[in-house]
């Protein structure tokens, strides 16, 4: 039987030292670069093209656009993570109620991701009263991620649509109301219909 496929494999562009977002110190990093290749038996052999270049700090691994390397003023950094960070919280937690059901491994999955990749961490009991505060937001997923889709490169918005399906999946279930709310994500963020439909089928491979 003959199997093949597509995938990204990534490269590293150039290595330096820049003043990172996340960790809000000077870190190593790399500059990546994703290429899209033709798999056969699992080998890549043919390149089909680029899917996008980002910066990754060596330390908490977090993924930038390419202008995040030139110094930019401290309080532009600070204003974007603190969205950033808000985008994460609302946007999860909103994954989690989207099916009308507050399951524990979701909360779960939401406190994993909101602590990964947010500045401040939360707890548990913290979480439950941010979950009550979105349940009574009548706002919906744009209020924070139109801030925060448009400088994010590709890679980024992958991450944070992979998370969004983490959150959605954890509880064995992914119903109409979440794919709904995940596709939106993805148009919000202005990602492909195409890039979209190719990070769910690999996302729902790698689950089976």
């Amino acid at each position: 039987m003959i199997i093949f496929g597509t995938r990204g494999v990534k490269t590293t562009k150039a290595k330096g030292q820049f003043n990172c977002p996340q960790c809000e110190t000077n870190r190593d990093y790399r500059h990546r670069k994703v290429t899209q290749f033709f798999t056969l038996y699992f080998i890549p052999l043919i390149p089909l093209g680029n899917k996008g270049e980002y910066v990754e700090c060596g330390h908490c691994k977090g993924t930038f656009i390419l202008r995040v390397i030139n110094n930019q003023p401290s309080g532009d950094k600070q204003a974007f993570m603190a969205m950033y960070e808000k985008a994460i919280r609302h946007v999860m937690v909103k994954i989690m109620l989207a099916d009308g059901i507050i399951d524990e491994k979701e909360k779960v999955a939401v406190l994993q991701i909101i602590n990964k990749f947010g500045h401040n961490d939360m707890t548990a009991a913290e979480l439950d009263v941010y979950i009550k505060e979105v349940e009574k937001d009548n706002s919906d997923i744009s209020t924070y991620l139109k801030h925060v889709g448009p400088s994010l490169n590709e890679h980024g918005k992958e991450v944070l649509i992979k998370c969004a399906l983490a959150v959605a999946f954890s509880d064995g279930h992914f119903d109409d109301s979440e794919k709904e709310m995940i596709l939106n994500m993805s148009k919000i963020m202005e990602m492909s219909s195409a890039h979209y439909k190719g990070i769910l089928s690999e996302f729902i491979e790698n689950m089976n």
